[in-house]
């Protein structure tokens, strides 16, 4: 919105392009900043934007910083900062498709060892702390055997046999 603004400002013929492509990095820089804390997706893409157009405005007989930049130089950098963009994007969705690997949900489907078991209840051993553990059928194991946790209600393991 922001840098819509400023686009607006310089089409309008408030401000020069010099200072338009100026304001327009900062902004784009600041979207991008603002993206670790806002982890839609959405501050990053619009600061690539204002960047990109921040570059075209750049771009051509006009020079910065006293080098010229062409519009190969533009491409090459628009290129490279949606690379980057779209690679933190799937490293993100990858993150976050990943299976919890802590709390109660971590230990859904790993294996527990007996400490002691009578019946349909008893204690097991998992990640080197003891639970309290149940089990919806009658179990005959013994103190060592591994059973499986299929749900965690509460502080209580549900398990079943290995077997």
């Amino acid at each position: 919105m922001i840098a819509s603004l400023i686009l607006a400002l310089h089409l309008l013929g408030f401000i020069p392009a010099g200072e338009a492509a100026t304001f327009l990095f900062i902004c784009g820089a600041a979207l991008i900043v603002a993206e670790i804390a806002l982890p839609s997706g959405i501050a990053a893409f619009n600061g690539v934007l204002a960047l990109l157009v921040g570059y075209a405005l750049k771009a051509g007989p006009d020079s910065v910083f006293g080098l010229e930049i062409g519009w190969g130089v533009f491409f090459g950098i628009a290129f490279v900062e949606i690379f980057i963009l779209i690679a933190s994007a799937i490293l993100v969705i990858r993150h976050r498709r990943r299976k919890a690997t802590t709390g109660a949900e971590g230990m859904i489907g790993q294996k527990a060892a007996i400490v002691e078991w009578s019946g349909k209840e008893g204690r097991v051993r998992i990640q080197g702390e003891i639970w309290k553990a149940e089990s919806d059928t009658l179990l005959e194991i013994a103190e060592g055997e591994k059973v499986t946790i299929s749900s965690v209600n509460d502080l209580i393991l549900h398990v079943s046999s290995e077997a």
